[in-house]
């Protein structure tokens, strides 16, 4: 009997625990997805939703695509400093004081024109008050197309308006189990945030010179003499790329003075447009970049390649185009000042200078030391 009523007893509880195991599986699920999603937006690792004040997240150099949403959207600033590796090296703190500033830095190693423009709307958008937007204008793509990109995928969904398509973020397996979880170490173990001085800043552990130079540059063995002009097509590149990712947005902001610069190269990058007959054709399409840019009143167009003593001292560079630190310093006193900044009335006397330099220049003994 006892045997007997214990079977019909299973009999009529089986079904209803399936039931409540199939309930308890359904809320754990929820449970565990409320949690990540929970954990990503409080903590926001990326700094995307707000500026972080408990949970201290690291800001990464090898996540900038991620970081400067975060920058771009959630901090408190009025100027924004914004290039490639060649602005990495920038220190907001020597901008802040130079120009009565509170700036923030949010550059992207090998950023396109159109990639670096995307980042400096999200900005602009957030805080139209923008005061001042340094910008290096990277001088080996001035000949790129409007639409090059050298990133194939990122995270263009944290830099537009529409929460829905954020689920590529808040649900977002390696964020949560990297970064999210990183931030809560980082934070227990009392750490700081990192310093606009320090956010992607490459100096720790570089050398400069001819010897760090001798590893990554190889003259070409042969050298072509007859220049490639700077063509209709050229042109047309040039103007659709500036057009596109530079003068439309200083357009759409007229109160917001934009401070341009092209990076300046080492001497090593000349040698090497000489000797593929491409140096008429580069400094052509910087020229008319110049002419472009230098009728908008609120820009300030800086170029730097005159400083020939700077160009031609390998120990200020890394390698061909990388230079180091001081220089970052030096060509913010530069823009204070006023010091190389590009007129109507002197940029011709300027590119008839930098002409005369450097489709002259005796790169056979400069380099000797390299043969």
């Amino acid at each position: 009997m006892c045997i007997y009523s214990f079977q019909k007893h299973q009999e009529r509880s089986a079904p209803m625990t399936r039931s409540c195991w199939g309930k308890l599986t359904l809320a754990m699920l929820i449970g565990g997805l409320l949690l990540i999603v929970g954990s990503v937006v409080i903590i926001d690792p990326f700094e995307v939703y707000h500026k972080a004040t408990f949970f201290i997240p690291p800001i990464e150099n090898g996540t900038q695509n991620y970081s400067n949403a975060g920058i771009a959207k959630s901090y408190d600033y009025d100027s924004i400093i914004i290039g490639t590796s060649m602005s990495e090296n920038f220190k907001t703190s020597e901008f802040d004081a130079l120009f009565g500033a509170n700036s923030v830095k949010t550059c992207l190693a090998g950023g396109t024109y159109k990639e670096q423009n995307e980042r400096l709307t999200t900005a602009l958008q957030t805080h139209s008050d923008t005061r001042i937007v340094v910008r290096e204008l990277y001088y080996g793509m001035l000949l790129q197309d409007k639409d090059q990109m050298r990133y194939d995928s990122y995270p263009d969904y944290l830099y537009d308006d529409n929460p829905l398509n954020d689920v590529s973020y808040i649900f977002n397996k390696e964020l949560f189990f990297n970064y999210t979880l990183e931030t809560l170490q980082h934070t227990i173990k009392g750490n700081t945030t990192t310093s606009f001085d320090e956010y992607s800043n490459w100096m720790a552990g570089r050398t400069f010179g001819k010897d760090a130079i001798a590893q990554c540059y190889t003259r070409s063995t042969t050298s072509l003499h007859e220049q490639t002009p700077f063509s209709d097509e050229d042109r047309r590149i040039v103007q659709e790329t500036l057009e596109q990712n530079v003068i439309s947005t200083i357009k759409a902001y007229p109160d917001t003075q934009f401070y341009l610069f092209f990076s300046p190269f080492s001497i090593c990058y000349f040698d090497s447009w000489n000797r593929s007959s491409d140096l008429v054709r580069r400094l052509e399409a910087e020229k008319f970049a110049i002419e472009l840019l230098l009728p908008y009143e609120n820009v300030h167009l800086f170029s730097f390649f005159d400083e020939f003593d700077m160009i031609c001292n390998l120990d200020n560079y890394k390698d061909p185009e990388h230079y180091g630190d001081w220089i970052n310093s030096q060509i913010l006193v530069w823009m204070k000042n006023g010091e190389h900044l590009l007129t109507p009335e002197n940029y011709l006397d300027y590119c008839a200078r930098e002409q005369e330099f450097y489709l002259n220049f005796d790169y056979d003994s400069f380099f000797q030391w390299l043969n």
